[in-house]
């Protein structure tokens, strides 16, 4: 690559980091009404997340706890559904998602519970009908007035997304695997300090026999300190010590490799950032932080991946009836590229949510990203555009429309494709 290009390549991935940077400028320097702040990390995202019930939910009593059921029964047209650059294959899709959500109404301490079924079915091309499914429970305790501990386990079975950067290899039939979460996360304060730590465990188990060198655990352990420095708002500095035990060696090393040659794709890494978070009554809350990482792989077959990182996760209420989401991260991914051990990913999203009228509610989503597989020629980038409508027709009964357009554009042959999916249906929920 000349250095030109390398130039230019570096300018366009500079700018989600320009990006965070202006976002915490913004936050810092924005003059709002105080509030009271609380801050600590959290827990992973699992499946108590995933089926929580939304403000319209009624629930069942249920002893010291409140069920909140779901079913989604959704239908559309999916037009690549391979998500390929050629030989597009499309069809009809139907969606059967029900879901139940388990609360605990105690008057401290918190539990919470869940599962879920997915199902995709295609009138044609049924080979990819896939079904996922979990279970999972999570959990807070009130130690003190000011010192609190969360807990999180959950199960899933999963299917690989179809277009992934990190897609599954030579593998024509969906890819399923096992998804293992374990997260326990505490905080403390003390006057006007907050301190926090969690640590993660995630286990990855694939089914197929040509995917299980992919198999692997992902530890994590981060600490955090903050520090309010004005009503509303908290400074704080974080860092995360990270590894990755792969079970399986890697997928065979393309020539000039000698035939039959494999590495380990185990790896070791840090992040630190610095960053603002913030909780302002109806207006601004969320964080934004910018960072380095680092994350340096056992075998010299791998190129390390550093660089700086960034996260963004701000809402603004821009009215009584619109809401501004702004999103957007840079993280290291495990790649399934036989040259690439990871891949440095940046994201950035933008969505508003509207009430147009009484129970009729428009949301539209933008996201652009990169993908740099480190050690490859490979760079990929895309984005996704969305459009959607809810209409509650009660509490209990709500229609639903969205249409998704995905646009990726690769420098490997047959990575690039584009991909329209349309899906309707309804939601029963109480």
């Amino acid at each position: 690559m000349n250095k030109s290009r390398l130039l230019s390549n570096n300018a366009i991935r500079l700018w989600p980091a320009l990006f965070a940077a202006l976002a915490i400028y913004f936050l810092a320097w924005l003059i709002i009404a105080p509030v009271a702040l609380a801050q600590g990390l959290p827990v992973l995202y699992g499946v108590t997340d995933r089926v929580a019930p939304n403000d319209e939910a009624m629930g069942t009593k249920l002893g010291g706890f409140t069920a909140y059921p779901k079913l989604a029964l959704l239908t559309g047209y999916d037009g690549n559904l391979l998500a390929t650059e050629t030989n597009e294959l499309s069809s009809a899709r139907f969606q059967v998602d029900p879901s139940l959500a388990l609360e605990s109404d105690w008057s401290r301490h918190a539990l919470q519970l869940g599962g879920f079924l997915s199902s995709r079915i295609y009138s044609e091309h049924s080979s990819q009908d896939n079904l996922n499914w979990g279970v999972g429970g999570a959990g807070t305790l009130d130690v003190l007035e000011n010192a609190d501990l969360g807990a999180m386990v959950g199960y899933q079975q999963l299917t690989d997304p179809r277009g992934g950067i990190n897609g599954p290899i030579n593998s024509p039939d969906p890819v399923q695997y096992d998804l293992i979460q374990a997260s326990t996360a505490g905080s403390y304060r003390v006057n006007k300090v907050d301190l926090s730590m969690v640590a993660n465990l995630q286990v990855y188990e694939y089914d197929e026999a040509s995917q299980k060198y992919r198999n692997r655990e992902v530890y994590s352990l981060t600490g955090q300190i903050g520090y309010s420095f004005s009503p509303g708002y908290e400074a704080f500095v974080r860092g995360t010590n990270t590894k990755t035990d792969f079970n399986n060696l890697s997928a065979p090393l393309p020539p000039p490799a000698v035939p039959g040659t494999r590495v380990t794709q185990d790896s070791e890494g840090y992040r630190v950032a610095a960053g603002i978070s913030s909780e302002i009554t109806n207006l601004i809350s969320g964080e934004a932080f910018v960072g380095y990482l680092d994350q340096d792989y056992q075998s010299t077959q791998f190129e390390d991946v550093s660089g700086v990182s960034f996260g963004v996760d701000l809402t603004w209420k821009a009215s009584e009836l619109t809401t501004v989401r702004l999103t957007g991260s840079r993280e290291v991914m495990d790649s399934t590229n036989p040259i690439a051990g990871g891949i440095f990913y940046s994201i950035g999203t933008i969505g508003i949510d509207h009430e147009l009228t009484r129970g009729l509610d428009l949301k539209g989503d933008f996201s652009y990203y990169n993908a740099d597989y480190v050690g490859s020629k490979r760079d990929d980038d895309g984005f996704r555009f969305s459009l959607g409508a809810d209409y509650r027709l009660s509490q209990r009964v709500q229609l639903n429309l969205t249409y998704t357009y995905d646009d990726r554009d690769s420098n490997f042959s047959g990575q690039s494709y584009t991909r329209n999916l349309v899906m309707m249906g309804v939601t029963l929920q109480h």
